[in-house]
């Protein structure tokens, strides 16, 4: 069996002109970001998506607040509380409202 470095076989062959060293010396944008797009995660009660390391602690994977934090579950209790937002549907919350991820 032949073993391919699929990192190495790219570093090789990959070309890096003047001018995309330039733009990447000075930090402006590679490409552009537009449309931004926004994935909505939405699940059935109780059976959120976790996403852990083999080595962390149950009890705490089970307990942390991000799982609280989601923003399907922040849909609901931001329509519980806001009567504006009770006209919007899942999908046209984000148009209305920002989602910071660092806060959630």
């Amino acid at each position: 069996m032949v073993e391919v470095d699929e990192i190495k076989k790219y570093l090789n062959c990959r070309y890096v002109s003047a001018s995309e060293v330039a733009w990447r010396i000075f930090k402006f944008d590679m490409h552009e970001r537009f449309p931004i797009v926004e994935r909505l995660q939405y699940h059935l009660p109780n059976q959120r998506m976790v996403l852990f390391d083999d080595d962390d602690d149950v009890h705490e994977v089970a307990t942390r607040l991000t799982i609280s934090r989601m923003m399907f579950i922040k849909w609901f209790k931001t329509n519980q509380e806001l009567e504006v937002a009770r006209s919007l549907t899942f999908d046209q919350f984000p148009k209305q409202w920002v989602w910071n991820r660092k806060l959630k």
